[in-house]
């Protein structure tokens, strides 16, 4: 005799209203386990990344840099942050790709590529201590257009990565080399260095 066994899974859609309730993202540690980081809300609008230090706070950042959805990164040394985006936004056309002009010269002219609504997205930022932007990363350089198909979409939301808001695979993580490690709904892993 079969046994069936049926999973239900219930996606949660984003909602700022349920971010600022929970008040805080998900602390995570260095990976030499020396410093720790959340990012906390206080109000809407009002939030502080704090990085600690065995259980003391190192330091503070009174800034929103995303929200407590998202997944933060520190370095061994506790000096820069990666943040990634857990449900990034799609773009939206530009007006003048709804209503494409019709001139007499326009089978002459090149086509215009396809818009595209994931790729120019930015998905993770690399930030020191005092806010300042290092780096950052747009879905087109984790995930090819023909991945794009693999996106888990809510809305204009949309799901990049595995191990995140019911999409099987690992957590994104901190590896023993000091770098952020995930993959991708493709599925592919990357690692992204601090540039310490």
């Amino acid at each position: 005799m079969a046994r069936w066994q049926t999973t239900l899974l219930v996606l949660v859609p984003f909602s700022p209203a349920l971010a600022d309730e929970q008040g805080h993202s998900r602390g995570r540690a260095s990976s030499n386990a020396e410093y720790g980081i959340v990012m906390r809300a206080e109000a809407p609008g009002k939030c502080r990344v704090e990085v600690t230090r065995d259980a003391e706070v190192a330091w503070t950042l009174p800034h929103c840099v995303g929200t407590v959805d998202d997944l933060y990164f520190v370095s061994d040394s506790g000096e820069r942050f990666w943040v990634l985006a857990s449900l990034p936004k799609s773009l939206l056309p530009p007006a003048s790709a709804a209503q494409p002009a019709v001139t007499k010269k326009s089978s002459a002219r090149k086509k215009a590529p396809p818009f595209d609504a994931y790729g120019p997205v930015v998905v993770a930022w690399l930030y020191d201590r005092l806010g300042n932007l290092v780096g950052e990363r747009h879905l087109a350089e984790l995930l090819p257009t023909s991945g794009h198909r693999k996106l888990r979409t809510l809305d204009r939301r949309f799901v990049w990565l595995e191990g995140v808001l019911g999409v099987p695979g690992r957590e994104p993580r901190a590896n023993e080399q000091n770098q952020v490690e995930f993959e991708t709904v493709e599925p592919k892993t990357w690692r992204l260095e601090y540039g310490e």
